[in-house]
């Protein structure tokens, strides 16, 4: 109760920041706002289904969140949201506040103009967003749980106070099929929206509550409800339980979650669930920027996937970005929350055992099929090999299998043995990005025991082997014939690549390193080329791709096809061009401003790149079981493993980004590698850093 009281005194003084504990406050939620980050601001919990936030715009490429930094006017207040994915959709049930008669009825709709607001305005830390419109009389209040948004809204203003609700609202320009709103009592109302836009005939549904009740309730084209509440209210308070389901478990979702409770103690339990999520990892010295930074990243990596089951049903996860997340993401999970990835893993298999194919890219209840390659694979593998074992392995190797070999995942890939430029697209980055899935399914059959299965993927793994190019020393696209296509610059993007440039897809052999200076001619050429990719700066880029941001010379940080390249120098046995790059990458790419993201976050792994290196331990290629070591920024992190061990990784320099030595338990190093079974028994990992090499 003491803690409750204190942060209603937050609250209510307005000086939240001061009062909130520490690691909640190092968190600004508008990094990632500005440039192409495509993050939102807006109150959520972690993984919930609910992100309740201030929406700006709804067209255009970085509209995909709802809300972008360089904007000066507020559409409304909507409870769903993507955190930086390059895709639009969500937004759903707009809330807009208005007080007086600013609200004219036009061709039969009711239309609020977008609300100016002003930076200095605004408040936003994980689970809380405010913002004040003196200009409309009004300072809106926002908070959440996992499946309910609470709306506080005070009013300043003269006239009659009004919530126009846009049914229909959404980010990009979804097909309505189905849209309906009714009144239950004088206090609460409820609605459906099915409609189809990166998914198909997507249904949401809601149920709000207000904390006093409304003089008027009023339909207007079956799209919008217009609520007019007495003139004398000064506060007025909504609870909008939100469901995947229907309206009766909407209800179900608000009353279980926010029933008896003020706003102030739904914000409280918002704060100690972020509290406690953000506290998996202590770190220690470091600037405010620099803190602000990781705490920031490490809380983008806990807003997605989305729990969106309701309360009363068996836990089932969405909006998987697995085509980013499997890279970094997943594995810091699996170190840090393997609840988390056994959970997701149950979902997969769920959809596995409903649709007879693992998913690519859900949302909500549906499949995108967005992006390339089977994903879902390397998760469920990675791990199965780091010893989560909380499914049958048998039956997801199964369903990995069988999902490999589905024509959806492997357009020609199995004919062929590479996917044919002339009859399919993205066939370079498709046929690269499935021989990495195919040796992870052999690795997790190895361990099975499945030897017959292991020998087949092995194999199977190789084929990237079929698109590489000894004249070029590239990855080329190749028709149906055997022929290479013609003409090729690596500097053009084709549609043989999938957002990128062949550069960014040179060197995507993670899983046999050996096999690719094979392929180059030796080391020495593949550490020249290498270095080339890091050095080479195009005078003019010969395509515009809005995706390849983050440029360290054709090294696109912005993007993930690029995102395990700094560590492959250590493959090559030059750790410290790894070492100098990643922390280049840290501290030039990334910074405590909205355009702080140097591209799409892509629900987390664009933070949990950040998170791990920043760490001095980098998955560079999940289901290896191994981790590569950097130059930690931090004088000490105190990490909380998911088993309840624990981790401390410190640094006596961490302003060098140099490894002189490092020690495990007080054993020293000989290589630039720890594995998974190492950093799960805990202990102290001890870095040694000089300046110079």
């Amino acid at each position: 109760m003491k803690y409750r009281t204190l942060f209603s005194g937050c609250l209510v003084a307005l000086s939240v920041a001061a009062c909130v504990k520490p690691r909640v406050s190092e968190v600004d939620p508008f990094i990632g706002t500005g440039f192409h980050g495509h993050t939102f601001p807006g109150a959520t919990t972690p993984f919930g289904l609910v992100q309740l936030s201030p929406d700006t715009r709804t067209e255009d490429w970085d509209a995909c969140s709802g809300y972008h930094y360089s904007d000066d006017a507020i559409l409304g207040f909507s409870h769903t949201h993507l955190s930086g994915t390059g895709c639009a959709d969500l937004g759903d049930f707009l809330f807009i506040p208005a007080v007086g008669d600013v609200v004219p009825e036009i061709d039969g709709k009711y239309e609020i103009p977008p609300l100016p607001f002003s930076h200095k305005n605004e408040v936003a830390l994980p689970g809380y967003y405010k913002v004040s419109i003196p200009e409309r009389g009004v300072d809106v209040t926002l908070t959440a749980t996992a499946h309910t948004g609470a709306h506080q809204y005070t009013f300043t203003g003269k006239g009659k106070r009004q919530i126009l609700i846009n049914l229909v609202h959404g980010m990009g320009e979804p097909e309505i099929h189905e849209v309906s709103a009714t009144q239950i009592s004088d206090n609460e109302i409820s609605g459906t929206k099915v409609q189809s836009w990166w998914i198909p005939r997507r249904g949401v549904y809601f149920n709000a509550k207000f904390s006093v009740p409304f003089e008027k309730f009023e339909k207007k084209g079956d799209t919008q409800v217009l609520l007019t509440f007495a003139e004398d209210v000064k506060d007025l308070t909504a609870y909008v339980g939100i469901s995947m389901t229907d309206e009766a478990h909407a209800k179900t979702n608000r009353i279980m979650e926010t029933e008896d409770k003020t706003f102030e103690m739904i914000y409280s339990e918002a704060v100690m669930a972020w509290n406690d999520k953000l506290g998996v990892i202590e770190v220690e010295g470091g600037s405010k920027d620099l803190r602000k930074v990781f705490y920031t990243s490490l809380y983008h990596t806990m807003i997605a996937p989305n729990l969106i089951s309701d309360v009363d049903e068996k836990p089932f996860y969405s909006t998987l970005s697995l085509w980013d997340v499997f890279r970094t993401w997943a594995p810091m999970q699996n170190l840090i929350n393997p609840q988390l990835i056994s959970g997701m893993i149950d979902s997969m298999l769920e959809s596995y055992d409903r649709n007879g194919i693992l998913p690519v890219w859900p949302l909500a209840h549906g499949e995108t099929w967005c992006m390339i390659g089977y994903h879902s694979i390397p998760v469920i593998a990675d791990a199965w090999l780091c010893g989560i074992r909380t499914f049958d392995g048998n039956k997801a190797l199964d369903a990995m299998v069988s999902s490999s070999n589905q024509d959806w995942t492997s357009p020609g890939y199995n004919k062929y043995g590479y996917v044919p430029s002339d009859l399919y697209g993205q066939a370079v980055s498709e046929t690269l990005e499935m021989a990495y899935d195919d040796w992870c399914i052999a690795r997790m059959a190895d361990d099975l025991g499945r030897k017959d299965v292991a020998d087949e993927y092995y194999a199977r793994a190789k084929r990237y082997e079929n698109l590489f190019d000894p004249a070029t020393r590239f990855f080329r696209g190749k028709d149906s014939k055997g022929n290479w296509v013609e003409p090729f610059d690596p500097l053009v993007k084709t549609d043989d690549f999938t957002e990128a440039v062949p550069w960014q897809f040179r060197f995507f052999v993670p899983h046999d390193v050996k096999g690719l200076e094979d392929l180059m001619g030796g080391r020495e050429n593949t550490r020249a080329a290498l270095d080339s990719l890091f050095t080479y700066e195009a005078l003019e880029l010969t395509d515009d791709i809005v995706d390849m941001t983050g440029l360290i010379g054709e090294y696109a940080h912005g993007n993930e096809p690029s995102h395990y390249m700094a560590f492959l120098f250590t493959y090559l046995d030059q750790p410290e061009k790894t070492q100098h790059y990643v922390r280049r990458i840290l501290t030039e790419l990334y910074s405590a401003t909205p355009e702080g993201i140097s591209g799409n976050e892509d629900c987390g792994q664009m933070s949990a790149w950040y998170v791990m290196a920043a760490l001095g331990i980098s998955p560079a290629c999940p289901a290896s079981g191994e981790f590569v070591l950097t130059a930690p920024l931090f004088k000490k992190a105190t990490v909380k493993l998911g088993d309840g061990k624990t981790l401390t990784v410190t640094a006596d320099k961490p302003e060098w980004e140099y490894i002189s030595e490092v020690t495990f338990n007080g054993q020293k190093l000989d290589k630039m590698f720890i594995t998974y079974d190492e950093l799960l028994q805990g202990g102290q990992l001890d870095f040694k850093l000089k300046e110079k090499i």
